[in-house]
């Protein structure tokens, strides 16, 4: 009897030893996993923040369709030679030049079209030899610069050929149009792959007004014309 009632603490306390070693531990557990959703919830309204500013940001760019659709075509995300194959030319059959070739090269390795891409615009040379009279040149000119492309030009070289002379009825010599022959040299940019924004570029303003000026630049004008103190054709004597 007297062992029995020697046990009964002993048998109590180890019963308490070990629910105190389970209940302790896992009441630090949940502790930990109650820290942890906070951190969560946090984290998940951050996002949802970021969320928000995208949807922001998307919403604003949809609203101005015409503004995107005009950045895509003025900085396309590949090369398009092939349509520059097919408006240089009919731009110059409209402005009486005659070509005599269209090239385009990749020659250095930055602005390879293999090149990483880094989220900048990448360029692409040009070069267009052709022949005219120097108000077709103008007119070409005129054209090339209001060609809705992001453009560099980079040399512009004309040379007068010598002025022949036709026999009119009565055997005088009459003059023709002076013919020039010209080298434009110009690239082109293209930013290579699918356009990225870093987040910290979310949420900024966007410059639609610049866009705007860019698309005004570049749509139908008038016509480049020299300085009333310039002669009309530097070219003729």
């Amino acid at each position: 009897m007297i062992i029995r009632i020697l046990l009964f603490p002993v048998i109590l306390l180890l019963v308490l030893y070990f629910i105190i070693a389970q209940v302790v531990p896992t009441a630090q557990s949940i502790s930990a996993i109650k820290e942890e959703i906070k951190q969560q919830e946090k984290l998940l309204e951050t996002a949802k923040g970021h969320l928000a500013r995208v949807e922001a940001f998307q919403a604003d760019i949809d609203n101005h369709t015409t503004e995107k659709e005009y950045v895509l075509d003025f900085v396309p995300n590949d090369q398009r030679e092939e349509i520059l194959l097919s408006d240089i030319p009919q731009l110059a059959e409209e402005s009486g030049v005659s070509l005599f070739s269209i090239g385009f090269s990749e020659g250095r390795q930055d602005v390879r079209s293999g090149a990483a891409t880094d989220g900048r615009p990448h360029l692409i040379e040009g070069k267009v030899i052709a022949s005219g009279t120097y108000e077709d040149f103008k007119k070409f000119t005129h054209q090339l610069f209001r060609i809705k492309r992001l453009y560099g030009f980079k040399t512009f070289d004309l040379t007068k050929s010598e002025q022949e002379k036709d026999e009119d009825a009565e055997g005088e010599g009459v003059q023709q149009d002076l013919i020039l022959s010209g080298v434009i040299s110009f690239t082109y940019a293209y930013v290579p792959g699918a356009g990225e924004l870093s987040p910290t570029s979310i949420g900024k303003e966007i410059d639609y007004d610049l866009i705007n000026t860019v698309m005004e630049t570049t749509s139908q004008t008038e016509p480049l014309v020299s300085e009333p103190a310039n002669r009309s054709n530097p070219f003729l004597p």
